[in-house]
């Protein structure tokens, strides 16, 4: 898929443009929720698989398309290619790993999304923030098209995807949005130096709180 000579601006594309003409990027709805996300290297993989363990049965199957064991997510997380991929994470207070991201990139310029997030982390917009960073990524690195593929059963999925302005298609019981990805700009590459920032500091201050031992009495 060719990018336009240049980026097309949603607000004032025309009504009738196709859906997948149009173009998204995630500073154009800025969150008035501060979600501080972490990308993930190979030193954070024990804390993926205690993530992706900690997901039950059905919460599988709608992140994986099938009934994943364990031994199966364990594999997943051990064949990450942290040199290709993008990973992002966001940690709770006790730095559990409540969401995660992966953003698998392939050799034709595009880039599938995936995300998890656990029971008590939803209903908070996370999964939307971590689509808006990876978009950010895919957008600063020149990728042309993102992909999320899903169940249609998984509804935060196809939620996300159509808030982002994806081409939905569904066929049986899958869905595929497709998003083409605008050229980076000098704006967006400060918006993901401070999203990482962001993201780091959040990290560290959580993790000097864990190791301060309490005041005595």
């Amino acid at each position: 898929m060719q990018h336009d000579p240049a980026p097309t601006n949603p607000a004032t594309a025309s009504a009738d443009a196709a859906p997948a003409e149009r173009e998204w990027w995630p500073d154009c709805t800025p969150s008035a929720v501060l979600v501080p996300i972490r990308p993930l290297g190979a030193g954070e993989r024990d804390a993926l698989r205690a993530h992706f363990v900690a997901l039950d049965a059905a919460d599988r199957y709608l992140r994986f398309g099938y009934a994943a064991s364990d031994a199966q997510v364990l594999a997943y997380v051990d064949g990450i290619d942290f040199a290709r991929d993008e990973i992002y994470g966001v940690f709770n207070r006790k730095l559990e790993l409540i969401a995660a991201a992966h953003l698998a990139v392939a050799a034709d310029g595009r880039a599938e999304f995936g995300v998890s997030v656990l029971p008590s982390a939803r209903g908070k917009g996370i999964g939307t923030r971590l689509f808006e960073r990876a978009a950010m990524h895919a957008r600063n690195r020149g990728i042309e098209c993102m992909t999320m593929q899903c169940l249609t059963q998984n509804a935060p999925m196809v939620r996300i995807a159509r808030r982002a302005g994806m081409q939905v298609h569904v066929s049986g019981g899958e869905a595929e949005g497709v998003l083409r990805v605008p050229h980076g700009s000098l704006r967006s590459h400060l918006d993901e130096w401070l999203a990482d920032a962001t993201g780091e500091i959040d990290f560290a201050i959580k993790l000097g709180r864990r190791r301060t031992p309490p005041t005595p009495a």
